[in-house]
């Protein structure tokens, strides 16, 4: 136990220093509104299953979007991955490519009891970066430019518990810190150098605590087994300071602007930003295999809705749907989101055909899902769709000493996804992402009869 205390602060500080340098990880136009883009709230495994989480048990992977699966852990697990991304942005007259990735999550499991477990990560929790110009003319100034910019996103670290409270029923609880900036810039450039440029730079700070819960009802059919699954996070209004200044400035091509006079300035107000309320319903159906921690195949599937009318960027004073305050939500429509998922190790899927081959020991998945993201522009509804297909490749396993266990998983997977539309000028974007991981697993907490 004081291996789990000495290491699990150390792998936290590490992650949270690397999050803090890599929140550019986005380069979506659709970032610019509320939090930024949503991120997946999965690691590698459970990314490539298209995130049917809700109803997944595994003892070998960390689950971080159902607590209540800690408690079938059986190993100490590491789970550390990252993404990168080619996208095609395109409107009804121009088109480009962009680029992103890196590392982007880590969590780690560990059994406390048979029945109970224990989980802390971090990853992403939203991500901003976008930089558009569009031009126009004006009446007085002319002929203009103006640039918008918007960099940052939020994190979220998780420490959760789960147990098994009778039989067949599991339950957990998450608690998430959720921290970070999001910077947004807008430049107004006129063409008629006689007029001073202006900017207007804004900053939001985050930082505060949210929870959510799960439970797991486990249903044995013979040799196949059905498991139901719902999750729950309330909605949160996380402790925020906004700050923001405008300033005239001369432009210059090398990028070394000169500030002139201050117009406006607003320093460290207090505030909030309002993170929304989540549920999601799953079921999945898989084969069991006898003294192994996996399942020799699976299909799940997963209905989520997100009460997106409710999210706030930053507000300061009473929320607004407590008071008879008029509001316009950030997104008109609550999100919608339908996911269904495959998974199959062909030699215990189909142990009479005595399969010996590694391609046989390799855990094949694939998954699809849709949905409606409940931002609408120019009275258009953004949806959304994204597949997977991706490999767990087993990298062997080594034992110190009788009936210890040690083994790893390397997650190779592509998902093809596109998001928005061209219809009414607005933006498409089409994407491919390669999706690597690495799961390492360890049995500790050993008591040996013999040394």
């Amino acid at each position: 136990m004081k291996r789990t205390y000495k290491i699990l602060p150390l792998l936290l500080l590490f992650a949270g220093a690397h999050m803090a340098h890599a929140q550019s990880g986005s380069v979506s136009p659709y970032s610019l509104y509320g939090h930024g883009l949503v991120q997946p709230n999965a690691f590698a495994f459970h990314q490539l299953l298209g995130g049917t989480q809700a109803a997944a048990q595994s003892g070998l992977y960390v689950n971080p979007a159902q607590p209540a699966s800690y408690a079938h852990i059986r190993y100490t697990t590491l789970d550390l991955g990252g993404t990168y991304q080619g996208i095609h942005q395109a409107t009804e007259s121009a088109s480009l490519w962009n680029t992103t990735g890196g590392f982007r999550n880590m969590g780690i499991a560990f059994p406390l009891k048979k029945w109970m477990g224990l989980s802390a990560g971090i990853m992403p929790y939203s991500l901003t970066g976008y930089n558009m110009l569009t031009s126009g003319t004006d009446a007085d100034f002319g002929d203009y430019l103006q640039q918008y910019q918007g960099k940052g996103g939020y994190n979220k670290a998780h420490v959760g518990i789960g147990l098994t409270a009778l039989k067949y029923l599991s339950v957990g609880i998450n608690a998430n810190y959720v921290f970070g900036s999001l910077d947004q810039t807008t430049n107004l450039i006129f063409t008629d150098n006689q007029f001073n440029a202006v900017r207007l730079h804004q900053r939001t700070l985050a930082s505060d605590w949210m929870w959510d819960a799960g439970a797991q009802l486990r249903l044995p059919m013979g040799s196949v087994q059905a498991v139901l699954g719902v999750t729950f996070r309330d909605g949160a209004a996380i402790r925020s300071t906004y700050s923001d200044v405008s300033y005239t400035y001369i432009a210059s091509l090398s990028g070394q602007d000169t500030p002139l006079d201050t117009g406006n300035a607003v320093v460290d107000r207090a505030g909030v930003i309002y993170l929304p309320t989540q549920m999601a319903v799953g079921l999945e159906f898989s084969k069991p295999v006898k003294d192994l921690p996996i399942a020799a195949w699976s299909v799940g599937a997963q209905y989520q809705v997100t009460e997106q009318t409710e999210l706030l960027p930053f507000w300061s004073g009473t929320l607004p749907w407590l008071t008879s305050e008029a509001w316009t939500p950030v997104y008109a429509e609550n999100a919608q989101r339908i996911s269904l998922s495959a998974s199959m190790i062909p030699s215990l899927a189909m142990p009479g055909k005595r399969l010996k081959s590694y391609l046989a020991e390799v855990a094949y998945r694939a998954s699809f899902q849709f949905e409606n993201t409940g931002l609408v522009l120019q009275n258009t509804p953004i949806r959304a769709w994204l597949g997977s297909v991706g490999v767990g490749l087993p990298l062997g396993g080594r034992a110190i000493m009788p009936g210890d266990v040690k083994f790893a998983t390397l997650h190779i997977g592509a998902q093809l996804g596109a998001y928005g539309t061209k219809q009414n000028n607005l933006i498409q974007e089409f994407y491919t992402q390669a999706v690597i991981g690495v799961t390492l697993n360890d049995q500790w907490f050993m008591k040996f009869k013999y040394r």
